[in-house]
C-alpha cells in the first residue's frame, strides 16, 4: 500500500492487527506476532499492548517464520495469520481450526475460488515439505487486503456490517 503499514490500517475504526488479535483470542490461543524492520509501528504497538513479538530479520515472510518457530522451539501445529485481514465474518479462525482437527493432512491453507492464498495456514514445523488441505474461503468472509481496491472492498463491507448489525 505504500503509504502505512498495512496491518495498522484502520477498516471502520479498527485496526487490522487488532482484527488478527481479536480471532487469535476468540479462538484461546497464544500467539507470538512476528514483526520486522518494515513493521517497526506495529512491532511498537503489539509491545505496547503487552503482546509477545518476535522481530525476524525481514528477508521474508517465511524465513521470518522460521527463526520464530526455532528460537520458540515450537514443535506443535503452528496457526499463520497475516496481519492484512479484514474479518468480515468474526470466528473464522476458530472455523479453521475446527476443519484442520478434522482431517488427516499435517497443513492446511485458506484459498479462493480462484486459488489466490487468504493469509491463514496451519502447519506442522516438525515434518519438512506437508500434504495440505485447501479450505476455499470467499471474500464475503474475509479479505486479503494487498491494493487499494481490496481496502475499499474491507471499507463497504464494514459499512454493510455495521448499517445491518451483522
Amino acid at each position: 500500500m505504500g503509504y502505512v503499514e498495512k496491518p495498522m490500517l484502520l477498516v471502520n475504526g479498527i485496526r487490522l492487527i487488532d482484527m488478527a488479535v481479536n480471532e487469535v483470542e476468540r479462538a484461546g490461543l497464544d500467539a507470538i506476532f512476528v514483526t520486522s524492520r518494515f513493521t517497526e509501528r506495529t512491532e511498537k504497538y503489539l509491545m505496547d499492548r503487552g503482546l509477545e513479538v518476535f522481530r525476524g530479520d525481514g528477508t521474508g515472510y517465511m524465513q521470518d517464520i522460521q527463526k520464530a518457530l526455532a528460537e520458540y522451539r515450537l514443535t506443535h501445529p503452528v496457526l499463520t495469520l497475516n496481519s492484512d485481514l479484514y474479518y468480515v465474518v468474526e470466528g473464522v479462525v476458530n472455523r479453521i481450526l475446527s476443519h484442520y482437527f478434522a482431517v488427516d493432512t499435517p497443513a492446511l491453507t485458506t484459498v479462493y475460488p480462484d486459488g489466490r492464498h487468504v493469509g491463514i495456514n496451519i502447519f506442522d514445523p516438525i515434518f519438512g515439505e506437508q500434504e495440505e488441505e485447501k479450505v476455499i474461503l470467499d471474500e464475503s468472509t474475509v479479505i486479503n487486503i494487498d491494493t487499494p481496491a481490496d481496502l475499499e472492498r474491507a471499507l463497504w463491507m464494514s459499512t454493510l456490517r455495521r448499517e445491518k448489525d451483522w
